[in-house]
């Protein structure tokens, strides 16, 4: 992995003068930008060539969505790592639904911030941790995910790449289910619920659990009003 250069979005100096020593000493990071303000961030975006960004989300509003949007959404996608004071199921869930990879907050120690930054560099989705020990955050998700389905277009259902089975388990997250939950309703092993995720995330090219259950909405492949999946548009 060569050297990366990670952005910082936050107007709290004295915080990252303590924290940019600790991840400026590492290797894999060639160098840190601080920028005070989503606002100034977006002014300098095309300029400033990150290979990774941490922003500040404490304060949702325009300026921070547009900037996690021209991040994460570009030709070349640039991971973001929400940042908040502190860390709870509220701030995690909004961190999801933005498209996060990571979050972290102000009360993590400095060596945690930096290995978060590195596993995200390797491509890993440490917030995988933060659902995963939270699953009933999806049932807010997935409610915020079919209020913006009915204000849009309804688009052209698409047959689902998934099989029967596969379905039924993303039917089960969607619910708010855990693995060892969806394997004991399905009589199956959690390491089978497992390998039906990867699957799942793979055929959808889905980042992670709660971006699956949006494509399935998004699809019309599950209708979670009747509680069960749109079986007859399975492959």
């Amino acid at each position: 992995m060569t050297a990366a250069r990670l952005l910082i979005v936050d107007s709290d100096q004295r915080f990252w003068d303590s924290a940019q020593f600790d991840l400026a000493v590492d290797s894999r990071i060639e160098q840190v930008i601080r920028i005070d303000s989503a606002q100034a961030a977006m002014l300098q975006l095309a300029k400033l060539k990150v290979d990774i960004a941490i922003v500040n989300m404490n304060v949702p509003g325009a300026a921070t969505s547009d900037l996690v949007r021209a991040l994460c959404c570009s030709n070349d996608p640039i991971p973001v790592i929400a940042l908040f004071d502190s860390l709870d199921d509220g701030r995690v869930g909004y961190a999801v639904g933005t498209g996060a990879r990571a979050c972290i907050s102000k009360t993590s120690m400095t060596k945690q911030i930096r290995g978060t930054v590195i596993e995200t560099l390797a491509g890993e989705l440490p917030i995988h941790r933060d659902v995963a020990e939270r699953p009933y955050l999806l049932t807010g998700l997935i409610s915020e995910f079919q209020r913006q389905s009915r204000g849009a277009a309804v688009p052209e259902i698409s047959a689902c790449p998934l099989t029967g089975r596969e379905l039924g388990i993303l039917s089960l997250v969607a619910d708010g289910n855990a693995n060892k939950e969806i394997g004991d309703t399905l009589f199956i092993s959690e390491r089978t619920v497992k390998n039906h995720m990867t699957n799942i995330l793979s055929k959808l090219g889905a980042r992670d659990r709660a971006h699956a259950v949006r494509f399935g909405i998004e699809n019309s492949w599950l209708d979670l009003e009747q509680q069960q999946p749109a079986l007859g548009l399975v492959a």
